[in-house]
């Protein structure tokens, strides 16, 4: 709503390999995977775009870029849930073929947001009322660690829009196209944490509703994560019992 290890290839490899772990022995769920599993679902920050601006995208500045937040963060605030369909698709230069992951996501406002995997394999993470769940095939993990609460209350940021106030973790610069009209954020990390995982995050939002429809993540590593929001649908009454 774009992690530094020893080498590309050892992170990429490593990752993979505690994220296959993880799926056959989810209650396992040591240190090493809460930081991996950071990278993963850093990446459902909700948020169209490509990997660079278009000669169509102007940046956005001074009293136009200020009427601009102020639209955005009214969009937001009218907004008190979201459901919708995601394709998340990971790039790396070490692999032939893209991963590509399918799912859903329901989020009511104000902090709780269900985000869930089902194919290739199934996999839920809920974040609400402060915790934490991870559920897989083999059970649940209620994990309240406090990088993964951190990394929730991000994630849900990004879907209510408080990001564009989140100065803390992010520099932001507004584009606007001149043929479509739909509004490109570019993320640049300055949190330290944030910063040795990503180099840029890119959210694209709806000309029209000024929520968001892609975003790509581009990775110190030199992966890229995008993800496609799709089916979006807003203001549904949610029950409280999908985020348990």
């Amino acid at each position: 709503m774009s992690i530094h290890f020893f080498t590309i290839f050892a992170a990429s490899i490593k990752l993979r390999e505690q994220i296959c772990f993880l799926s056959r022995h989810p209650l396992n769920f040591t240190t090493s995977m809460k930081k991996n599993i950071l990278i993963i679902f850093l990446t459902l920050l909700t948020a169209s775009v490509s990997m660079a601006q278009t000669p169509t995208d102007t940046e956005v500045t001074d009293e136009k870029k200020t009427a601009l937040v102020t639209a955005i963060e009214k969009a937001h605030k009218q907004m008190t849930s979201l459901s919708a369909q995601f394709t998340q698709r990971k790039s790396s230069a070490l692999f032939t073929e893209d991963a590509v992951q399918k799912g859903k996501l329901n989020y009511k406002s104000p902090k709780m947001l269900r985000w869930e995997y089902t194919s290739p394999k199934a996999m839920t993470v809920i974040f609400a009322n402060g915790k934490v769940l991870l559920k897989t095939d083999k059970g649940t993990v209620q994990n309240p660690n406090k990088m993964l609460n951190e990394m929730g209350t991000m994630i849900i940021g990004t879907i209510n829009g408080s990001f564009l106030n989140d100065a803390s973790n992010f520099s932001a610069k507004y584009y606007k196209n001149s043929k479509t009209g739909a509004v490109t954020v570019v993320l640049t990390p300055v949190n330290k944490r944030i910063k040795a995982y990503y180099t840029k995050m890119t959210i694209t939002l709806d000309a029209k509703t000024l929520l968001a429809d892609k975003v790509v993540m581009q990775e110190v590593s030199g992966d890229t994560t995008t993800i496609t929001f799709y089916d979006k649908k807003t203001n549904l009454s949610l029950s409280d019992s999908l985020f348990k």
